[in-house]
């Protein structure tokens, strides 16, 4: 008997259906998806990206490095810390042990030093006798201010330190009482000074000039201005060191105070030494001269040491 043939159908019409379905529901989602595509990739070339990879290499090695000093700037605080705790504890044992040097000096007793006797005391030397000038006497060329003397050329040295400012008519009244007695065949000049030193001279230029009736006159102006620049401090010294380089016959100091620009003692050698005897150097003490010993002394014995004379005004 003949077997019956049988027709095998693999896929139903249900399963195309199905197949179908999935299909039409994929390209559904591709043409959903298909605009976001672009979105999910890249336009940047290769090159590009290894630029940018190399550049954050770059940056990674500074970022390094900067770590690198980072750590050794950290080593070196710590370092210095620990240098700083050390120093503390080293000062700590520093100070405790100074503490204890002045807790041991505080018990020292030092016992009281023994009275020194006290020198008896000396006597005050009496000053020196103010000496009256020379008088005059016949052959005697004139007398200034009682001064005798022969020599024809004389400088005259006048104080203008700031004290002479009491003194201002007598100086002008002594000044001009040099110039009364002065003689055509005299030579004469003036040198004023004050602190610095300054000087005021008569003539202008450090020489002598005649006493002729035009000079005296010029003299007497010159004379009568003085006081308008009296100031300052004495400094005789150098105002007789200038007068001597002149090399006058005679000088006449006329002051009211001692010098301030050496020690009378040492002005004396000075002046003394300097002069070796060539000119004769007259004294003046201005103003209340006889309570002032110091000036008193000088004058005299710089006039005694120089064969000259020294004579005060009072007024």
């Amino acid at each position: 008997m003949r077997s019956r043939r049988r027709n095998i159908t693999v896929f139903s019409i249900s399963a195309l259906d199905l197949f179908a379905a999935a299909l039409g529901a994929f390209i559904l989602i591709v043409l959903v998806l298909f605009p976001y595509y672009k979105l999910g990739g890249t336009d940047v070339s290769f090159e590009e990206l290894e630029e940018q990879v190399r550049k954050r290499r770059l940056v990674a090695s500074s970022t390094q490095t900067e770590m690198s000093q980072i750590r050794a700037i950290q080593a070196e605080i710590r370092l210095l810390d620990k240098e700083f705790r050390t120093a503390k504890v080293n000062m700590s044992t520093i100070e405790d042990r100074i503490r204890e040097v002045q807790k041991q000096t505080s018990d020292i007793q030092i016992p009281d030093p023994p009275p020194v006797p006290r020198p008896d005391p000396k006597p005050v030397p009496e000053p020196a006798p103010i000496i009256p000038p020379r008088s005059t006497n016949q052959g005697v060329e004139f007398s200034i201010l009682g001064l005798a003397t022969t020599r024809k050329e004389v400088v005259i040295v006048v104080d203008m330190s700031g004290s002479m400012k009491a003194h201002v008519s007598n100086v002008s009244q002594a000044l001009n009482e040099i110039l009364d007695v002065m003689k055509p065949d005299n030579r004469f000049a003036i040198i004023g000074y004050r602190g610095g030193p300054t000087y005021d001279s008569f003539p202008s230029g450090g020489r002598f000039t005649p006493a002729t009736p035009s000079t005296i006159s010029q003299a007497r102006n010159f004379v009568s201005g003085m006081s308008r620049r009296f100031g300052g401090g004495t400094p005789t010294q150098n105002a007789m060191v200038r007068a001597l380089n002149m090399r006058p016959e005679a000088v006449i100091l006329i002051s009211d105070g001692a010098p301030d620009d050496g020690s009378p003692a040492e002005i004396i050698g000075n002046v003394t030494n300097r002069n070796r005897g060539r000119a004769e150097i007259h004294t003046v003490a201005i103003g209340d001269y006889t309570s002032d010993k110091n000036l008193t002394l000088f004058l005299q014995e710089l006039a005694n040491r120089n064969r000259g004379d020294f004579v005060g005004r009072a007024r």
